[in-house]
């Protein structure tokens, strides 16, 4: 038997008597015994289930994400007693894995490409307790998205106080956005993952303050951690948590599962550890020049430590820190007009790929950067504005609509004219994403225009700058009530909301033109919208078009039989409620017919 093998022994030997002693009731002190150069690699799973639920439209997704986080202790100091840890998470991509739509499965209709979400990897460093709490105390979160990461951080640190089985003990969190109260019992001690461990087991109630009051409750929130008793740390580590959050009439129902278990450990050597250290306080210079908006020097110490280290276990994240202080440059400072044109195609694709997939959240992220590359921008996109080339053009009306200035508008206006039906449908969008106002005839024009396209993008631009009682409106409802015929999926799906919008309650003529829509309708998932908009014009609950032809029927127009004036009063008041007509809107896409601007 090597020496190795003989202290191995002993400590197991150490181990299994002191959970011997601590069975029979006496009390630990459970706490980091940390050792320099400790390495421990952890297996993490995160499921989320959401249920989202409106008017009668109800959307259920499930994903997984697999993240494998590794932690080496790297120093440890006595006064106060703590340790420093380097923690790697590495995504393995977050999964779609269920999609239903009012019940019915929808996960085929997203392309096998999109199902998956690569992440990039984080890199994290600082200075703990030996209860596992950070020295450096957070600050106050904002939002309930922030308080919930504190919350469940909390129940990851030790009790203060020694404890046995049986003990059970409470600790109070005030959020300013939220109090909880935790309460956790050490229910047993067992072996798990051939080591003694305690198990903890959390329970918490949480209540949210302010205007977040009545709009978020967290349901359950329940955590179990086996704790080495050696002082290694936790050897696994699960969590379960329901929370309803409502917003009007619709009401989001989040299921988070976790699952975290220790799949490898090792130290390493004097050498091995040495290096890390000096590769962290590479790491941290590079950080510090960052912080002080020194954007090329950062790039440069972390891309040294990159090119030094490409295999090492911290180089994919660091690699990720240098493409958002490259982005971070890129918002900061004017790029040259060849660079530009590749961001703005490269915004512009996976603007659409996050439409396609409704991702909402990522669409907004894309947004608020579009937003500050094109004030940065703005004299070579306008420049670019005029190209003789029809593709920069049309990469240039898609940066102005993001442009929050007076010269980006009036630029779209003179675009709206292009020769390029594609640079002009795009600069007719950019309006609606300005809200910009264009003359009646230059409206009725656009409508009319032979492209699909322009005239999609036409009644965008009439919704959002057109109002019921404004005198356009009635010139341009005969023309939105014919485009409801349209070939093309997308423009008809802008020209039901855009009818809808502009009708007067109860118009015969329009309510028509959307029960013929329908029924015409062969994409299933506009469906819906033409549901939705008749609700919403008719006042009239249903969930098929039978009762909307009884209500034809009954105010005069015969489903079979001829138009009347678009924009007629309507015989018998109906609801004026747009409730649900948006709500499938961020997710019909553009597949090539332009970017998607319902979320912008």
């Amino acid at each position: 038997m090597t020496l190795r093998e003989a202290l191995k022994m002993a400590v197991a030997g150490l181990a299994l008597a002191f959970l011997a002693q601590t069975a029979f009731g006496q009390a630990v002190t459970l706490r980091f015994k940390p050792e320099p150069g400790q390495r421990r690699v952890y297996e993490n799973t995160l499921r989320l289930e959401t249920i989202r639920q409106g008017g009668d439209q109800t959307q259920r997704m499930v994903i997984e994400v697999p993240v494998q986080r590794q932690e080496l202790v790297v120093e440890t100091k006595a006064d106060p007693p703590s340790l420093r840890l380097v923690v790697v998470d590495a995504p393995q991509g977050r999964r779609l894995l269920v999609y239903e739509e009012n019940g019915k499965d929808r996960l085929s209709s997203v392309p096998e490409a999109n199902r998956t979400q690569l992440l990039p990897p984080a890199l994290l460093w600082l200075w703990r307790d030996l209860r596992g709490q950070p020295i450096e105390k957070a600050g106050k979160p904002t939002n309930s998205g922030q308080a919930m990461e504190l919350i469940q951080a909390e129940v990851r640190f030790l009790p203060e106080q020694p404890v046995k089985p049986g003990d059970s003990w409470s600790r109070d969190l005030d959020l300013d956005v939220a109090k909880a109260t935790l309460t956790t019992r050490f229910t047993a001690t067992r072996t798990e993952g051939a080591k003694p461990c305690a198990i903890l087991e959390t329970s918490a109630t949480v209540a949210f303050a302010g205007e977040l009051a009545d709009r978020v409750k967290i349901e359950k929130l329940t955590w179990r951690m086996a704790w080495a008793l050696d002082g290694s740390g936790w050897v696994n580590l699960s969590g379960s948590m329901v929370a309803v959050e409502k917003a009007d009439k619709a009401e989001q129902r989040v299921l988070r599962d976790s699952q975290e278990k220790l799949i490898d450990g090792d130290r390493l050597d004097a050498a091995q550890l040495d290096k890390a250290r000096k590769d962290l306080a590479q790491i941290e210079k590079g950080m510090k020049e960052a912080q002080a908006n020194n954007l090329d020097a950062a790039l440069q110490t972390l891309g040294a430590f990159v090119r030094d280290n490409p295999q090492g276990p911290w180089s994919p994240a660091v690699q990720n820190l240098c493409a958002s202080l490259s982005n971070q440059k890129l918002v900061t400072q004017p790029v040259p007009a060849p660079r530009l044109r590749l961001m703005l195609r490269d915004f512009k694709a996976n603007r659409d790929q996050a439409s396609n997939q409704g991702n909402t959240a990522l669409i907004g992220q894309i947004d608020q950067t579009l937003r500050q590359v094109a004030g940065v921008n703005l004299k070579t996109i306008l420049e670019d504005s005029k190209d003789p080339d029809p593709i920069v053009r049309d990469l240039a009306a898609f940066g102005l609509a993001f442009a929050q200035d007076p010269e980006a508008a009036n630029r779209l206006l003179a675009m709206a004219k292009d020769e390029s039906l594609q640079a002009r449908g795009t600069a007719i969008i950019g309006l609606a994403v300005q809200s910009k106002e264009v003359e009646q005839n230059l409206l009725v024009e656009l409508l009319k225009d032979k492209d699909a396209r322009v005239q999609g993008a036409a009644a965008l631009l009439a919704a959002r700058t057109i109002k019921k009682d404004d005198p356009r409106a009635a010139a341009v409802l005969p023309i939105l009530v014919e485009n409801t015929k349209s070939t093309n999926a997308w423009t008809r799906a802008n020209t039901v909301s855009a009818l809808v919008a502009l009708s007067p309650a109860g118009s015969v003529p329009s309510a028509k033109a959307l029960v013929d829509g329908y029924k015409a309708e062969k994409e299933e998932r506009l469906q819906p919208l033409y549901l939705a908009a008749l609700r919403a014009l008719t006042g009239v609950e249903a969930k098929d078009l039978g009762p909307y032809e009884e209500w034809l029927k009954k105010e005069g127009a015969d489903p079979r039989a001829g138009d009347h004036p678009a924009g007629a009063a309507p015989r018998r008041p109906a609801r004026p409620d747009a409730e649900g007509v948006a709500i499938f809107q961020h997710r019909l896409g553009s597949k090539g017919r332009g970017p998607d601007v319902t979320a912008a």
